[in-house]
């Protein structure tokens, strides 16, 4: 057993917690934006999606490459660009838990040692894998809040059924 084991529990329960806070919810609601101010529930879910996208790259490169240089990016000009409120809910739930569920096997598969490799973000600097997974893990459960804040806006119980 790993001695990460449970970090990468936590990093797989997070599209499991998104899915369980948006299922029982229409698409009208999905799309709205009932804190002013704030994105709708389908633009969290893509801001999640895409930004595993990236975080499951650069952790990879970290495994694969000696300090690789990892590049941010702008997480506004994304929900534009990426014109969120055209995508659907379920593949961007589906390609996320896809994801973390392969990353969560990469993890598994990784001698302790790995886990302090690092890269150097443009942004952030030296970031070790470790670091890494917890960022991620740490970025879905600040956006679960939001989520909880927008079902509460919409009139629905902070938990679902």
């Amino acid at each position: 057993m790993s001695a990460h084991a449970d970090q990468i529990e936590a990093f797989l329960s997070g599209p499991v917690q998104v899915r369980r806070l948006v299922a029982d919810m229409s698409r009208d609601q999905i799309e709205a934006r009932p804190v002013p101010g704030r994105w709708s529930t389908l633009e969290v879910v893509c801001h999640l999606t895409d930004s595993d996208q990236a975080w499951c790259h650069r952790m990879k490169r970290v495994i694969a490459e000696h300090l690789p240089l990892l590049i941010g990016y702008d997480e506004t000009r994304f929900t534009a660009a990426m014109r969120y409120h055209d995508r659907k809910l379920e593949p961007e739930l589906a390609l996320m838990e896809a994801m973390r569920r392969q990353m969560g096997d990469i993890l598994r598969s990784l001698p302790e040692e790995a886990w302090s490799r690092a890269g150097v973000h443009n942004e952030r600097g030296l970031v070790t894998l470790e670091e890494m997974v917890g960022l991620e893990t740490e970025h879905v459960a600040h956006h679960v809040r939001f989520l909880v804040e927008k079902r509460q806006a919409l009139g629905l119980s902070a938990e679902p059924a």
